[in-house]
């Protein structure tokens, strides 16, 4: 769009450069002024002036009517003709096809009825004619380029859109695995726990009312944990206020192992921070970590440890438990899928290492800023 303001400003210098009477006329003061004021104000106005002419085809006619005056004042063979060549470009982009032909039609029309106007007295010879004819042929040309570009641009909006929608539903798409990763470490594990003890119940009540009372007390206990935890799912889907670092999280949640009877350690080498998207997530993967530990693991100590470097964050989480073996584990454990997607979600690698007997290791390698597409 611009460069067809840029034909118009070129036209000027032309005038400027080339010798010519055409700044001496009044007519020619006036179609120096009126190009100059039209070109700026496309320039430093394009988009406005693009939706006025697609609002008002007749602007673009106006145009037309403008350049058909300057031919027939200063004639075919003033520098000023250049200036209509950036009205052919403007009318290929700004109208559509049938509009486009209908206006480009008044344009050549007036440009082959001023040479013949011009070369009356019959002196004009086959150059003459060639002369005449190439500007026309010239103005469809450009005229035609112009609507290419409109074509492509209108395409190109096209995809830019459908790309837009595919990320949007891309991005809920990996909103509802986040969501679902985060019910699955929390509210799920809890209600199953729920369950569990609420199967158990009859049995327990074979071991006299007082039994039976401390079990429900328990249970009370879970399921006001299970209601906390899905509050705390609510509040971190609308934000996350905790600004503390990654190493004072992962410090809190070690202490934290230790009400419950194991023997935890953490360890901070390097730096232990990173970005929030990259903390959420690295918190998230070791929480699930950690309850796997104190739930299923039979460990009595545990081990976090924090790498962090200018470009990267490695997390460790090591117990001397029970182990097991990755290839038998239950279906419908997702804890390990999900620590997997977590990480991956942020550009990083999970390594697992552990056996039956032998213990658990759990290392993650992420980047401390988030990768985003583009980047270097």
């Amino acid at each position: 769009m611009k460069f067809a303001f840029l034909i118009r400003l070129a036209s000027l210098l032309l005038v400027v450069v080339l010798p010519s009477d055409i700044a001496r006329s009044g007519f020619g003061l006036v179609a120096i002024m009126f190009i100059t004021i039209t070109s700026g104000a496309g320039l430093y106005g394009t988009s406005v002036f693009t939706r006025r002419v697609a609002a008002h085809p007749i602007l673009m006619v106006i145009d037309v009517l403008v350049a058909a005056a300057i031919l027939a004042a200063v004639g075919t063979q003033s520098p000023l003709v250049i200036y209509t060549l950036s009205t052919a470009v403007l009318i290929g982009i700004l109208l559509t096809p049938p509009v486009a032909a209908l206006v480009m039609s008044v344009l050549i029309s007036s440009y082959v009825l001023v040479a013949i106007i011009e070369n009356a007295d019959g002196t004009v010879d086959h150059r003459g004619v060639t002369s005449v004819l190439l500007l026309p042929i010239t103005y469809a040309t450009v005229a035609a380029l112009g609507s290419i570009m409109r074509a492509l641009h209108e395409a190109a909006m096209i995809e830019q859109s459908k790309a837009r929608r595919y990320s949007e539903d891309a991005a809920r798409d990996r909103e509802r695995a986040r969501l679902a990763r985060d019910m699955h470490d929390s509210v799920a594990k809890s209600l199953h726990g729920i369950g569990l003890a609420a199967a158990a119940l009859p049995r327990w009540a074979d071991n006299g009312p007082e039994a039976v009372a401390h079990k429900a007390v328990e249970l009370q206990a879970a399921a006001e944990t299970a209601s906390q935890e899905a509050r705390d799912i609510l509040i971190a889907l609308r934000a996350d206020t905790d600004d503390r670092t990654l190493a004072e999280q992962l410090r809190q949640v070690t202490e934290d192992l230790r009400t419950h009877g194991l023997e935890a350690g953490f360890t901070l080498a390097g730096i232990g921070d990173c970005d929030h998207q990259i903390k959420s997530e690295l918190m998230s993967i070791a929480g699930e970590a950690l309850e796997n530990v104190r739930r299923h693991s039979r460990a009595t100590h545990v081990a976090v440890r924090c790498t962090g470097t200018a470009d990267s964050i490695e997390l460790q989480i090591a117990d001397d438990g029970v182990g097991f073996e990755p290839a038998h584990t239950p279906r419908g454990h997702f804890g390990l899928v999900g620590m997997r997607e977590r990480v991956e979600s942020i550009g990083g690698t999970l390594e697992l290492s552990t056996r039956s007997g032998a213990g658990t290791t759990i290392t993650v390698h992420s980047p401390r800023t988030v990768v985003t597409e583009g980047s270097s």
